[in-house]
């Protein structure tokens, strides 16, 4: 729920409740949690110490970028190891979804040359991948990856450095990917034009 009003603008977001005072001194509150149509929880990367709440490192090291955020403060941010960079929402995004179409994007950048992103429908993975430049870029950058959830149980996502890349794009130790705004939802015109 949103509710925004005034010059002062009075915001009010399903999820974190600020502490005693903290609108009063002007400070917006955290969403943590999963605001529909977004599927996802802690989208923003804002909830979180060290990492990012709802979210999980499995290659490389994972840690919430405080202040290097796209909107709001925070960001995720992956740093590539010897075993690669990889990070990922933790657990499933939907469980039991049927023949449902389901779409995803994302705002990147970060040293590492090339990125990958997938959305995963049990044994099915539909990837995006992309070049990371300095500068926040959305990911697919006009379209949304999408994919048809085909009486699957489950639906997964996870970001990525690229290795093995026979153009030489590769990414080594130290390269870093951050990740913001991240946008998963189900698409009842299967066309992915609602977002």
């Amino acid at each position: 729920m949103r509710v925004w009003s005034g010059l002062a603008m009075t915001v009010v977001l399903a999820g974190c409740e600020p502490p005693a005072g903290m609108m009063d001194a002007g400070v917006m509150p955290k969403n943590c949690g999963a605001v529909a149509p977004i599927l996802v929880k802690n989208a923003g990367f804002e909830c979180g110490a060290s990492t990012p709440d709802a979210w999980q490192g499995v290659y490389g090291s994972f840690a919430t970028a405080v202040g290097e955020g796209r909107n709001g403060g925070n960001a995720a941010k992956g740093t590539f190891s010897g075993l690669g960079l990889r990070f990922a929402y933790a657990g499933d995004i939907v469980a039991d979804a049927g023949t449902k179409v389901f779409c995803a994007t994302a705002w990147v950048k970060g040293t590492a040359p090339f990125m990958r992103m997938n959305l995963i429908r049990d044994d099915l993975v539909e990837a995006f991948a992309a070049p990371v430049g300095a500068a926040w870029e959305r990911v697919p950058p006009t379209i949304s990856l999408k994919i048809a959830n085909a009486n699957s149980r489950r639906l997964q996502l996870f970001f990525e450095a690229q290795t093995g890349r026979t153009d030489g794009l590769n990414a080594k130790a130290g390269d870093t990917l951050l990740v913001d705004d991240v946008e998963v939802w189900e698409s009842p015109s299967g066309n992915c034009t609602e977002r």
